[in-house]
C-alpha cells in the first residue's frame, strides 16, 4: 500500500466519524487507529464499536459510547466509559467513571474514580485521591489510595489506604497497609499486612486479617 492511499484511507475514516448518527459505522483499517484530535473547553464522544481510537491533543471531557473499542489517550479533565468491553489506555485523568460492563482503564494516576459498571477493572500505578464503588464484580488495584468507599461487591488491592470506608457486602479488600478502616457491610473480606489499623466494625459475619507492625 502507498503513503497516498494510506493517507486516503484515514482520511476517509476520519470524515466516516463526523457523519451524522444514521450514517453507517467505518470499516476498520487493518492495523490502523483511527486519529481524533482533543480540543480544550470540547466533549470528544467516540461512538463507533470495535474501532481503534488514537486521541491527541488536549483533551477536556472524553466520552465514550462505543461497545468494544480500545482507547490511546492523553490527559483529560474527565472520561466516561458508557459502553460496555471497551479498553482505554489514558495518562492521568482528573476524574474517571466508569459505568459500562467489562472495561479495563489502565492509568498512572486519578484524582476522582467511580466505578459502577459490573466486571470492570481499573489498573492505577500510582495515587488514587478518591475511589467510590458502587458496582459488583470489578477490581480496582493502586499503589496508593487516599479515600476509599466501597458500596457495592467489588475487590480492591494496593499498597497503602489511608482511610476506608466499606458499606457493601461481600467486598474483598488487600493492603499492605490501612490507617483507618470502618465497616457496616457484612460478609466482606479485609487483609492488611502489616502496620496498626484503627478499625470500627459493625457489620455482620466480616472476615479480617489485620497483622500489626512488626517489632525490630
Amino acid at each position: 500500500m502507498t503513503r497516498t492511499t494510506g493517507a486516503l484511507r484515514l482520511l476517509l475514516l476520519a470524515l466516516l466519524l463526523l457523519a451524522p448518527p444514521l450514517a453507517a459505522a467505518p470499516a476498520q483499517a487493518d492495523g490502523l487507529a483511527l486519529p481524533v484530535q482533543c480540543e480544550t473547553g470540547e466533549e470528544t464522544v467516540l461512538a463507533w464499536d470495535d474501532l481503534a481510537y488514537d486521541l491527541r491533543g488536549t483533551c477536556g471531557v472524553v466520552r465514550v459510547t462505543a461497545d468494544g473499542a480500545t482507547v490511546t489517550m492523553p490527559s483529560a479533565t474527565r472520561l466516561v466509559v458508557e459502553g460496555a468491553g471497551n479498553a482505554v489506555t489514558a495518562k492521568p485523568l482528573a476524574d474517571l467513571e466508569v459505568v459500562g460492563a467489562g472495561t479495563t482503564v489502565t492509568t498512572p494516576s486519578v484524582q476522582h474514580l467511580t466505578v459502577s459498571g459490573s466486571g470492570s477493572s481499573v489498573d492505577v500505578a500510582g495515587l488514587v485521591e478518591h475511589a467510590e464503588l458502587t458496582g459488583s464484580s470489578s477490581v480496582l488495584s493502586a499503589d496508593t489510595i487516599n479515600l476509599l468507599r466501597l458500596r457495592g461487591s467489588d475487590a480492591v488491592s494496593a499498597r497503602k489506604a489511608f482511610r476506608t470506608r466499606i458499606t457493601g457486602s461481600d467486598n474483598v479488600l488487600r493492603l499492605n497497609r490501612s490507617d483507618r478502616l470502618v465497616l457496616t457491610g457484612d460478609r466482606n473480606a479485609v487483609t492488611v499486612a502489616r502496620g496498626r489499623t484503627t478499625l470500627r466494625d459493625r457489620g455482620a459475619d466480616n472476615v479480617l486479617d489485620l497483622r500489626p507492625r512488626r517489632r525490630r
